[in-house]
């Protein structure tokens, strides 16, 4: 990663890699060829937070298995007691039962996944700082998939959300009257790059902790990856699964897989996965997100589940009582002073709910200052981290 990439906690795109040519079978088809080997290779465990994505993946793991034969594959939850933005046991439990799986492993999550807590911090001591950033739940999830697998739905809002040109096609394409307030989305869908640059502009976050010149390049770049979307939903789902800060966390996480023999996979990202599922999706692509995952995954999950609008969120758990303990006594070392202001950041970091994109800069200058928060726990462990136990349910 680049300073200002650090700074920011964004990664700008690179050239898009060519789209490969549809591979012929259908979406599903694929997706099955996929899971089969892993499922034939236990422990084949599937990261379920009962959100959309995972739960898709879940379901399609479980018919999978049932099929050919095979073992199941075992659900495996994170579950935060503390923060009530990510309770998901109602969803969680609607779909376990949907699909007759008995069996899970369940993780408890205080303040253990922390940005520089007790699991974090010696992945940090050994490799600095790395992307994604928030690495913890899944490394602790890898822990329980020694010998196997670990598979999570990361990709699905790329590849199975909103497009550019969804607004579009919900003017044209749906059936009942349509509504009013997609005319305009649908006219920015067709507006020219300079008019689609100048809107996001207005709509852009900016960190408050960057500096005016180094927030002026970031956004310059990120304007750069708006103008170069393609109004062709096919086509854009490649550039938005493909994009680099995509390939190089996927690639970083199945590295971290195989220091301890498990391999990390994100099947939705999987290139003939996304390529067959640009192929179907065509140009105009689909009318939403729901209409997109009940085209693909109608016959495995209850409609409640495939159209559901809530999400969690998990911010509370990401930013706790270590990073809090670390910011208070921080000197403002270890960051750069031409991009960042040090008191705004520790401020931040302090706040109730900090900002995700601020973690690069946290584990930079966590590192700088000798990385002595977040002590291991428990008495089992990866390399020099320890793990609490599991339940199961």
């Amino acid at each position: 990663m680049e300073p200002l990439e650090i700074a920011s906690g964004w990664l700008a795109d690179s050239p898009c890699p060519p789209l490969p040519a549809p591979p012929g079978p259908a979406p599903r088809r694929l997706l099955d060829a996929l899971l089969v080997p892993l499922l034939a290779r236990p422990p084949c465990l599937v990261a379920f937070s009962g959100g959309r994505d995972s739960s898709a993946l879940l379901a399609a793991a479980v018919a999978a298995a049932h099929r050919e034969g095979l073992p199941p594959p075992v659900a495996i939850t994170l579950t935060y007691p503390d923060a009530p933005g990510a309770q998901e046991s109602d969803w969680q439990r609607r779909v376990l039962d949907h699909l007759g799986v008995t069996e899970r492993v369940v993780l408890v999550v205080h303040d253990e996944h922390d940005a520089v807590g007790p699991v974090a911090a010696p992945l940090l001591r050994r490799h600095g700082v790395i992307w994604p950033p928030n690495v913890a739940p899944t490394w602790r999830m890898m822990d329980r998939a020694r010998g196997g697998s670990l598979l999570t739905g990361e990709g699905g809002d790329e590849v199975f959300g909103v497009k550019r040109i969804t607004a579009l096609t919900k003017l044209l394409h749906t059936r009942t009257r349509a509504d009013r307030r997609l005319v305009p989305l649908a006219a920015q869908a067709l507006a020219p790059a300079a008019f689609r640059r100048r809107t996001a502009r207005r709509e852009s976050y900016r960190p408050p902790w960057l500096r005016a010149d180094a927030w002026r390049e970031v956004l310059r770049r990120h304007l750069d990856d708006v103008a170069a979307e393609e109004l062709h939903a096919g086509r854009q789902t490649w550039q938005l699964a493909s994009h680099r800060g995509s390939r190089i966390g996927y690639a970083t996480l199945r590295a971290l897989g195989e220091e301890i023999g498990v391999r990390y996979v994100q099947p939705f990202v999987d290139p003939g996965f996304v390529a067959a599922t640009a192929a179907e999706a065509g140009f105009w692509g689909w009318t939403g997100r729901t209409t997109a995952m009940r085209h693909l995954f109608d016959d495995l999950l209850p409609r409640a589940v495939l159209e559901r609008a809530t999400k969690a969120t998990f911010n509370g758990a990401v930013f706790a009582a270590h990073t809090r303990d670390f910011a208070r006594g921080w000197t403002g070392d270890g960051v750069d002073h031409d991009l960042v202001d040090a008191a705004v950041l520790r401020e931040h970091w302090l706040s109730p709910l900090p900002h995700a994109p601020s973690m690069a800069l946290l584990h930079q200058a966590w590192l700088a200052e000798g990385g002595t928060t977040g002590q291991t726990i428990s008495n089992r462990g990866i390399g020099n981290t320890s793990l609490p136990p599991h339940s199961r349910t």
